[in-house]
């Protein structure tokens, strides 16, 4: 695919402003000459976590997601600061969402959450070497004590329906891929 091949973007104008994302309309034009609106929300990137406890544990938490207008369980996650580096996020929501910081943070890969109408980025982690060390979380989260599972126990939760949250599904994908390449697991 080359530039030529990607809409050309013939206006943009901020619809509305929220503390953690824009929405953004857009009017493109494609190569062939077709015209089409988008909104778009414009979303600062994330991380999400594989925290693993000395036991190799994942470490999840359920917290309130509106939207679903339920309590979800899921791995560690949070949103970018302006200008921050994903791993110090990764770091900074390890502590605020779970009470643990990182002795060795790898990253393991990264996915688009809903490309169709927004731009959010999730880079995902591996955070090993856990030690207590809890940040105050933020006020407007609702999130539960840790909850310890290994791999299986998480599996079946999956199967179940217990877990639906999309970037605690795509983290299992990633992390049994690394685990494979890295002579962790052999299944």
């Amino acid at each position: 695919m080359t530039a030529s091949d990607l809409p050309e973007v013939i206006h943009s104008e901020l619809i509305h402003r929220t503390p953690v994302f824009d929405v953004v309309g857009a009017r493109l034009r494609f190569p062939d000459g077709r015209e089409v609106d988008r909104a778009v929300v414009e979303h600062p990137g994330a991380v999400a976590i594989v925290a693993l406890d000395a036991q190799g544990r994942w470490l999840l938490v359920t917290q309130y997601r509106h939207p679903a207008r339920q309590r979800l369980l899921e791995i560690p996650a949070g949103t970018l600061e302006p200008s921050e580096d994903p791993d110090a996020t990764a770091h900074r929501e390890l502590r605020e969402e779970i009470g643990y910081a990182a002795g060795a943070l790898e990253r393991i890969g990264g996915a688009w959450m809903a490309p169709g109408f927004t731009s959010e980025y999730i880079h995902y982690y591996i955070a090993t070497d856990l030690r207590h060390d809890p940040l105050d979380g933020d006020e407007d989260e609702d999130l539960s004590e840790p909850i310890p599972m290994t791999l299986d126990e998480l599996l079946q939760a999956i199967d179940r329906g217990e877990i639906e949250d999309a970037k605690t599904l795509v983290a299992v994908t990633l992390f049994q891929r690394h685990a494979r390449r890295s002579g962790l697991i052999d299944t």
